[in-house]
This record gives structure tokens, C-alpha cells and sequence, in this order.
């Protein structure tokens, strides 16, 4: 791979992972799906308190699912920072991405205490080059912190 080729790859990979937290925040799952390769592992076992065996998933249309239900009504920020991207491959790519997002609950939520959360942490996640996007083949996140108040 030549070196403009690999930064255009790097470019790619930074571009699937803006659009993730974009659907996310906008809470278009639709385009979240889109995001994802049809058979995308999402690993958010670690990413809440108490941990939860139940969010291993390799079916995006049910990660998008379970975000619309947990997420619905909350409104939400989240920003990745200082990516190490690797391409693997012309078509692999593996990236850890610093992670920080807000949460603002509504009293009654059916899921999450009302009020604020701010949280940290890592994404660890593999790409795949389909057509001429990238898109997530897997996502990992883990937690360093989360406060609330």
C-alpha cells in the first residue's frame, strides 16, 4: 500500500467512526446499521456499571435496537480522540480510540437514573474495506470511569 493510499485509508477509518457517534447522538439507527458490516461483533459488556454479560451482539440491527431503547429520550454527546489507526491490509484496518460522552436522563427513564452522565474510556475496533467505505467489523468498549450526578 502506498503511503497516500494508507492515509486515505486512515481517513476512511476516522470518518466511519464520526458517523458512529453521530447516529448515535442524532439517534439515527438506520444509519448506524449502515455503519457496521452485516455480521459486526459490538462488545458494550464492559461499558456499564454493573458489568453486563448481555451486550455481546453480532447483529447491528439488534445493537441498534437495544441503543433506541436505552437511549430514547436521553440526549447525548460522544467524542473519540487520539485514534491509533493501523491498516492491516487494503482491506483491514484495527483502531483504539479515547473515548468521552455525556448522557443528560430525563426523570422516569425507564433504564438509566435521571440526571447526568459523564463517562471515559476506550474503543477498540477492527475495520473492513466494503466497496469504497470503511465500516466496522467489530467494536469493543471499555470504561476507565463514569460519574454521575
Amino acid at each position: 500500500m502506498s503511503p497516500l493510499d494508507t492515509l486515505l485509508a486512515i481517513e476512511g477509518v476516522k470518518r466511519c467512526k464520526a458517523e458512529y457517534f453521530r447516529c448515535i447522538d442524532e439517534q439515527d439507527w438506520e444509519a448506524l446499521v449502515a455503519n457496521f458490516t452485516a455480521d459486526a461483533e459490538t462488545d458494550m459488556r464492559e461499558a456499564v456499571e454493573p458489568h453486563n454479560p448481555d451486550l455481546l451482539s453480532h447483529d447491528p440491527k439488534a445493537f441498534a435496537q437495544n441503543n433506541a431503547f436505552v437511549l430514547g429520550q436521553v440526549k447525548t454527546a460522544h467524542f473519540g480522540y487520539m485514534p491509533r489507526i493501523d491498516i492491516v491490509s487494503d482491506t483491514e484496518a484495527r483502531a483504539i480510540w479515547s473515548m468521552e460522552d455525556w448522557l443528560w436522563v430525563p426523570e422516569g427513564h425507564p433504564v438509566l437514573p435521571a440526571g447526568r452522565m459523564h463517562g471515559w474510556g476506550h474503543y477498540e475496533d477492527r475495520y473492513a474495506k466494503v466497496g469504497d467505505r470503511w465500516l466496522m467489523s467489530a467494536t469493543r468498549l471499555t470504561r476507565i470511569k463514569l460519574e454521575y450526578s
